[in-house]
């Protein structure tokens, strides 16, 4: 299990309307099928960004099912997956109120990754992988325990 920080290169909003760099959170699980492959489902959430004192907000997220190959004495990886990713707008104007819009799209991952072993049970983990759903490169970094 572990978890870290997330990068998005769409998942926040600039001034101007435009898609631009987002910070987030990410949280997941490994299962080793065999020695070289497993699966791993994350979680990552990217935190809210607002233009215009908050006269638009943007909200971001993904669920990915990850299989990993691992390459180079276990220490590498290469990974293909699936994603469901959401996205919610809202819009907040004086004497309407707020309106809010979502969208979710299902869709592909596919990247490459590192697991540093620090000691038997206590992994540093660096990904870096594109989401075809929210049509970005999404960098992660992290720590993972084995249980």
């Amino acid at each position: 299990v572990g978890g870290g920080i997330a990068l998005g290169t769409e998942a926040a909003i600039d001034d101007d309307g435009s898609a631009k760099l987002g910070f987030g959170i990410n949280v997941g699980a490994e299962y080793l099928i065999t020695d070289v492959i497993s699966v791993a489902p994350s979680f990552t959430y990217f935190f809210e960004s607002e233009v215009a004192d908050g006269l638009l907000s943007l909200r971001v997220n993904s669920f990915n099912i990850d299989g990993r190959y691992y390459f180079a004495d276990g220490l590498l990886y290469g990974l293909a997956g699936a994603s469901i990713a959401s996205a919610t707008a809202s819009s907040t104007i004086d004497g309407l109120g707020t309106i809010e819009a979502s969208d979710s799209e299902v869709g592909l991952n596919i990247g490459a990754g590192v697991m540093y072993p620090v000691s038997d049970s206590f992994f540093l983990n660096g990904q870096a992988k594109y989401n075809t759903p929210l049509e970005q490169f999404v960098i992660n970094l992290g720590v993972a325990f084995s249980l």
